[in-house]
């Protein structure tokens, strides 16, 4: 399986904005072309926290790379 591939910055404010203004989860998953769940996650992380950043992972960082 793949790895998620995350949004940039600049797309997690776009969706943020729509999603603010009314644009259906799904349209902004359209518009973005990623998945559904992806823009649900979203809107539900800045519902609960107000942020649209991920929060902190516990644990140690990983040194090596993903090759």
């Amino acid at each position: 399986m793949p790895p998620r591939r995350k949004l940039s910055d600049l797309d997690r404010g776009r969706a943020t904005g729509w999603l603010q203004d009314g644009v259906a989860a799904r349209q902004v998953a359209q518009r973005l072309a990623v998945a559904l769940s992806v823009s649900i996650r979203l809107k539900q992380r800045f519902h609960v926290t107000g942020r649209e950043q991920e929060r902190q992972r516990s644990g140690r960082p990983r040194v090596t790379t993903q090759r």
